[in-house]
């Protein structure tokens, strides 16, 4: 068995098969994907994923070991410059909207969940969310263009109406009893290293770039460098746990409607901007939203769930400030100076809103992704995901584009379990 990829799918996929005889293959010399934590000053941040919901990742997570730290807060928002606890608990009364503003989100909210139970999912997933929102005017339309990117990887005009109204569920994308660890959910990526290293040492190997996957029999033949050095393997099974723009590349002799879809998944630039600070600057909240043209769409504390009801402020802090990229900004992410700009503008930004922040800056780290997320397109949820998954022949695919709906922890979760079930069956075979 041959897993590529060692993002939050193929870290899932290896933990589900410990007991077998597997070999994982991560092309980068560190393990998590867009899952990563690091550490400044003793505090852990994000470098990507930030929080978890669904329980059935709580549970995995519970087994390898961690003690789950549930959020509990709702997101406040930036709106006008003006800070507003709770948006969508109450705080969207007091905000700077207009009173037309305020009613077109609660109407937004009312319309949606009498909606979805009713809704044609296909016609719904063939629609922009922009369609979706127009009778509900401007505000809302700005608000998720900035939220969008940052949680399902587009602005309105590329999001899928059927992802925009389940937004809802999730209370506008703020579900209080989400769940996140100091550092992110890269935390959960060095739980499951440590587990599946504890269960097998030497199967998870590192700066290993796999060139091609190609089916031969009732095997597939993988070929890697493994420290410059070309190596092909057979396996009876292997799992594609990396991203659909680079499993095209790799896979031979796709068929070729499955390879139309792989190549149909467009992904989104980001930049993640750690800005540390000697002091802390803002404590008020986990997550705060930004639904206005910025260079950041959402911030939140790194080290909330430890230390929300802490009110020294003496101590160094960290902000986690993501800042997604248009599809045609990509290239520009190679440019140093282009990213430090952002840097910048960032701190800057934190110092309008939260006067004297400036001051207190120590570092500031920023981490450039070419392709983290996909975007959750019209179409993508139920007509393009479901082609990417089937199985070709023996190699089955994982990751959370194949389920077509968030980059996120949980779908990858799900991602693996499925093509994890489907590996069993072929190795009993």
């Amino acid at each position: 068995m041959v897993i590529i990829g060692g993002g939050a799918s193929g870290l899932c996929s290896a933990y589900r098969l410990r007991d077998t005889n597997f070999l994982l293959l991560e092309k980068e010399p560190r393990l998590g994907g867009n899952a990563i934590s690091e550490q400044w000053n003793g505090r852990w941040y994000s470098t990507g994923a930030a929080y978890g919901e669904g329980e059935e990742l709580a549970n995995l997570c519970v087994e390898i070991g961690m003690q789950i730290h549930r959020i509990h807060s709702i997101d406040a928002a930036i709106i006008n410059d003006q800070l507003v606890p709770e948006f969508w608990a109450g705080g969207l009364w007091k905000s700077p909207y207009p009173e037309t503003a305020k009613k077109n989100f609660a109407k937004f909210q009312t319309d949606m969940k009498a909606l979805l139970p009713k809704a044609d999912r296909e016609k719904l997933d063939s629609m922009t969310f922009a369609e979706l929102l127009r009778p509900y005017g401007p505000e809302l339309k700005a608000w998720f263009d900035n939220f969008g990117p940052n949680n399902w990887g587009a602005n309105t005009e590329n999001t899928s109406a059927l992802i925009g109204a389940e937004s809802v569920e999730w209370g506008g994308g703020v579900d209080p009893e989400r769940y996140t660890w100091p550092g992110g959910l890269g935390r959960i990526s060095l739980a499951l290293e440590a587990a599946i290293e504890k269960a097998g040492g030497g199967r998870l190997r590192k700066n290993s770039a796999v060139v091609q996957v190609e089916r031969q029999g009732s095997k597939a033949n993988v070929s890697y460098f493994d420290q410059g050095d070309l190596v092909t393997v057979s396996a009876k099974a292997v799992i594609v746990a990396c991203p659909k723009f680079i499993g095209k590349k790799i896979i031979k002799d796709l068929p070729a409607e499955q390879f139309r879809a792989l190549d149909a998944m467009r992904y989104a630039p980001y930049l993640v901007v750690n800005v540390c600070l000697r002091e802390v600057i803002y404590n008020g909240s986990y997550d705060t939203n930004i639904p206005a043209p910025s260079p950041i769409v959402d911030f939140n504390v790194a080290d909330w769930v430890e230390n929300r009801d802490n009110s020294e402020t003496k101590r160094p802090a960290v902000l986690t400030c993501y800042a997604p990229r248009a599809e045609s900004e990509r290239v520009q992410l190679l440019n140093d100076d282009y990213v430090l700009s952002y840097g910048e503008r960032v701190v800057n930004l934190l110092n309008q809103w939260f006067p004297g922040s400036r001051e207190k800056v120590e570092e500031v780290h920023i981490y450039r992704r070419g392709h983290p997320m996909f975007l959750a397109a019209p179409g993508v949820l139920t007509r393009i995901a479901p082609r990417i998954r089937q199985p070709f022949g023996n190699i089955l695919f994982a990751h959370s584009d194949s389920e077509g709906g968030v980059s996120a922890y949980g779908p990858a979760l799900e991602a693996a379990d499925r093509v994890t079930g489907e590996a069993k069956r072929i190795l009993k075979s």
